[in-house]
């Protein structure tokens, strides 16, 4: 069983200013979810540090892809999306 000290140790204290609205948003979620406004702002970090985490990764795959040729030209993709919607619309171009 876990004692509350050991929880707090896995924990760091950290400040933050917030402007007053995103306060007070952030204070009527704690509200209504009956948690204080620590575990939202916490949850709201976890959020958007899994979202920037996805993004730089798939950044990465991208430039990798590109260094190894498997990118398609710019006019096709262009070509591919002006047909989108059209009675003749285009498959998906392939990588080169």
């Amino acid at each position: 069983m876990k004692t509350a000290r050991s929880e707090t140790r896995k924990t760091a204290p950290v400040s933050v200013r917030l402007d007053a609205a995103l306060n007070d948003q952030v204070a009527t979620i704690a509200m209504a979810l009956d948690r204080p406004k620590s575990w939202v702002i916490e949850q709201a970090l976890r959020d958007f540090l899994a979202i920037q985490q996805w993004q730089l990764a798939a950044i990465e795959e991208g430039i990798r892809a590109a260094d190894a040729g498997r990118v398609v030209a710019h006019d096709d993709v262009l070509t591919w999306v002006r047909s989108w919607g059209q009675p003749d619309e285009l498959p998906m171009p392939e990588c080169g």
